[in-house]
Parts: C-alpha cells; structure tokens; sequence
C-alpha cells in the first residue's frame, strides 16, 4: 500500500508542472502578470450591419488592470477592411465617466491621450459610431471592418496588448426621416418594352378581328 501510495505521490509531483504550468511550485509570481490588461467585451465591441442615415450606436466597453502594477494604457484604431469610402465618413464620439473625450470621423482618430489604471482597478469608455444623415444611395449596403487596441506599459516598459474590433454596415434600403430614399435606378427601358409587347398584341387581335369580319361579309 505504501508503494502505491509513494507511486501516486511521485507521479503527481511529476506532473505539477504540466497541470499549472503559470505557476511554480516554490510559489514564485509569474513575472508576465505584472501588466496584464483586460477588456470587456473582448471579441466585437461593434457588430452593426443596418445603420442609416441618422442613425448612432453606443457601446461601452471596459477595461481593467489584472496585473500586480499600475500601468498607462493607449487606445488606438486600425482600418481592416471594407469600404474606405464609409469609413471616412463615419462619426465616432468617446466619453468617459467626466465626460466626452473625442468627437470627429472615425477616420480621424489615431490616439487617446495615456489614461491610467491602478491594480484591480477599472473604468467604462463610451463608443458611439453614427451614420451621418447626409449620406446617400451610394452607401447602401457599404460596410468597414475596424478594431480598438488597448496597450498598457508598465514602467519597466512592460507591455501587455488587447483588441476589440468593430463592424459597421449601411442598410441596403435607406430610410432616413421616416421616408425610404429614392432609387437611383430606372426600370423605364423595362416599361417601354412591356408596352411595346401590349401594342404589338392589340394590333394582331385587331387585325385578326378585321380579316375575321371581311370573311364574314363574303359569305
């Protein structure tokens, strides 16, 4: 029993590294969790697809220092992909608890300045993207892939990265004011035919009923 016992013992002292492999046994901190930022939502803190003209999306996401330092963290964005053309047109509005901290097109923005978090600690930023209300046809069914990255540095130029992207797309049919925007494209050459086809078929009906009243006289 005593075999069996010492067995189990050395095997799980075997395998304590592979079961916790952030941890040392001696108890020693991972050095990687000094600066450690998180957010929340981590994955998509924008996934719109039906915006108009006029329309806005605020989304608040959090972030929070995990780590054991204080760290200052800089927000930045990136264009992924999609329409340049609506990205360069879209508004973007940032606030936090004190208030709005940058308004402009989202194309604009490169940088807040440094905000600072202490260990255990966290705050809310407001993001709001709006569909400007002069945009036209020719944004319907556009739409931009971007993501928000949040670096934090600690002083000993310790750095930890997260992101959260973003997804805006137009509607493809506009309504803007309670009214449905006018379609750009014309179904005249459609109409003309239809009626084409209509005074071609009256005229063989007429003709056919004109030779049929001849041949009736005949007789």
């Amino acid at each position: 029993m005593k075999r069996f016992m010492l067995c189990g013992v050395t095997l799980f002292l075997f395998l304590l590294p592979f079961i916790y492999p952030n941890n040392s046994v001696s108890g020693e901190t991972n050095s990687n969790s000094k600066i450690d930022i998180g957010i929340s939502p981590s994955e998509y803190l924008f996934d719109v697809d039906n915006m108009k003209p006029g329309d806005w999306a605020p989304r608040t996401i959090v972030i929070q220092n995990k780590g054991l330092n204080e760290f200052n963290y800089y927000t930045t964005l990136q264009n992924d992909s999609g329409s340049e053309k609506l990205f360069n047109e879209l508004l973007l509005e940032i606030s936090d608890s004190n208030g709005e901290i940058y308004s402009g097109n989202l194309a604009d923005f490169k940088e807040l300045s440094p905000r600072t978090l202490a260990p255990s600690s966290e705050e809310e930023l407001t993001f709001t993207i709006r569909f400007p209300e002069k945009l036209g046809n020719e944004f319907q069914g556009l739409s931009v892939n971007f993501s928000l990255i949040f670096s934090a540095e600690g002083d000993n130029n310790d750095t930890d990265q997260e992101t959260s992207g973003g997804v805006i797309g137009g509607d493809d049919n506009f309504q803007s004011g309670g009214s449905k925007l006018p379609v750009t494209a014309t179904n005249m050459f459609t109409y003309l035919l239809i009626g084409g086809a209509l005074i071609v078929t009256g005229g063989i009906v007429f003709l056919l009923y004109r030779i049929r009243r001849l041949d009736n006289k005949r007789v």
